[in-house]
């Protein structure tokens, strides 16, 4: 016991082990609400070996999302095709779900699923392979129930290093005097011993108790990569090396104040090293959009708003409005402006043309401003067809 939460620990080992069969299975039911099922298949079935696990399990259901946590060590003498666990709890009505494929023979591994996410994984330096991969794939699934649904949080890696620390946490920092937009975002900090990590991110709102759902999908990761909120209210994309190859992120089903929902907000970008993102306001909060220390990459973004404006003019009833907005893009160098573009509901932009040209030596700065008039017809239009 830690506090009042109850830990659960498995221990095993066969010394000169030869299994019969290439897969064991281990089944514990009714352990005080919770199930366990572990099979893992794979195993060397030609000569003799030692085999040790330990491992310890809990979950932390004091909080509104309850988390699940493993910590693991194991050797089992070969490298494994595959590992499969599920993890059953009916008091606090989850379910975790995890498969790893291709797996290496000897690993240690901690993971915390729930409202947050976080992940290490370290193999000794005699049993990694020569690719220095961990695992080839893992998935990892939690499902919670909520309101007589099921909702799910759901991991997809591939081409996992050898060492790796992965975190995906909400940020808790909040200010109402400040601008809301990035507050509470999902945070990423990943760090690895090798590139070219392929991450999938999907959470619904309920899973998570977050509001809106989140999708994310990195191709080839570098051995560093951040994205996090900023002390000035923004949101900074940082990464090492020739930076991240593909980022792909949406969410969707955001409210945003009174009247004001976001369907659907996506965000492309390629070959992405850095940037900064902050939202300024102006009068009756007109949204000011600056990207900043760019040095290379591409980005579409593009969105989807309905309004009810008759929660603050009840002329208008209870009607709502698909909201169109005509994007100004335009890119500094310094106080020098290099280009400009216009987008309806979206924008499309390779981040520094100029900083590709000089090898990233140049930062430069994005302002995109929401063009009212031409927004308004655009929004009109959009209503009456």
């Amino acid at each position: 016991m830690i506090g009042d939460i109850p830990q659960y620990e498995f221990d095993l080992f066969f010394g000169q082990w030869k299994p019969l069969r290439e897969q064991i299975s281990i089944v514990i039911n009714g352990l005080q609400g919770r199930d366990m099922d572990l099979v893992i298949d794979g195993l060397d079935i030609t000569k003799p070996n030692d085999v040790s696990v330990n491992a310890v399990f809990f979950t932390q259901d004091n909080l509104i999302v309850p988390r699940f946590n493993v910590v693991m060590n194991y050797d089992f003498g070969s490298n494994l095709d595959s590992v499969y666990a599920t993890f059953i709890d009916r008091i606090e009505q989850t379910r975790v779900e995890s498969l790893f494929i291709d797996v290496a023979q000897s690993m240690n591994f901690s993971a915390t699923i729930g409202d947050i996410f976080n992940i290490t994984m370290n193999v000794p330096e005699e049993f990694r392979t020569q690719g220095k991969f961990s695992a080839e794939k893992l998935m990892i699934q939690q499902m919670r129930l909520v309101d007589g649904k099921w909702w799910p949080a759901t991991t997809f890696m591939r081409n996992l290093p050898s060492e790796m620390s992965l975190s995906a946490v909400p940020a808790n920092d909040f200010d109402i005097r400040a601008d809301t937009s990035f507050q509470g975002m999902m945070t990423l900090d990943y760090s690895s011993n090798e590139e070219n990590l392929d991450l999938y991110l999907e959470a619904s709102g309920p899973a998570v108790d977050f509001r809106g759902d989140v999708l994310m999908i990195a191709q080839g990761l570098p051995s560093t990569f951040k994205l996090q909120p900023t002390d000035d209210w923004g949101m900074r994309v940082a990464s090492s090396g020739d930076g991240v190859k593909s980022l792909y992120m949406k969410q969707e089903n955001v409210p945003v104040q009174p009247g004001v929902m976001v369907d659907r907000l996506e965000l492309i970008g390629e070959d992405l090293k850095s940037a900064v993102i902050n939202i300024k306001r102006g009068p009756y909060e007109y949204p000011i959009i600056i990207l900043d220390e760019i040095t290379s990459g591409r980005i579409v973004a593009s969105s989807q708003v309905t309004t009810q404006p008759g929660y603050y003019v009840d002329f208008f009833g209870d009607r709502e409005f698909d909201g169109r907005a005509v994007m100004l893009d335009t890119q500094f160098t310094g106080i020098i402006p290099v280009s400009s573009s216009l987008g309806v509901n979206g924008m499309v932009s390779d981040l520094s043309l100029i900083g590709t040209i000089t090898g990233g030596n140049v930062e430069t700065k994005h302002i995109l401003l929401v063009e009212p008039v031409t927004s308004l017809v655009a929004s009109t239009l959009a209503m009456l067809g």
